[in-house]
């Protein structure tokens, strides 16, 4: 099997400096992104709730087009954070990397 190592003439020993690379960046993501994923929610829903009242107290329509532009702005944020977190997961965990690189980071 054609691994990318092997198609660009990489020696075993960069290899191996690789998979040491890559074991511990995976260790690290894998322990901070549900801290980050968690803040973010935690923070999404602190905003949208306060984002929220701010719409629901407004009186003029002046300031309720300013909460509803933010409110839509925390939203497209949130989901944007989901998508990242979930792409993250998805390629760490979901062995592509390995795949790409194959025997080399075994």
């Amino acid at each position: 099997m054609l691994d990318l190592f092997s198609l660009l003439g990489v020696s075993t020993e960069v290899g191996n400096i690789g998979k040491s690379a890559y074991t511990t960046f995976k260790g690290i993501v894998n322990v901070i992104l549900p801290v980050i994923a968690s803040f973010l929610l935690v923070l999404g829903i602190i905003l949208g709730v306060k984002v929220g009242v701010a719409f629901a107290k407004a009186e003029d329509d002046e300031a309720k087009k300013k909460a509803k532009g933010q409110l839509i702005n925390i939203v497209i944020g949130f989901l944007v954070a989901i998508v990242f977190v979930a792409i993250i997961t998805a390629v760490l965990n979901g062995n592509a990397v390995e795949k790409l690189f194959g025997n080399q980071l075994k």
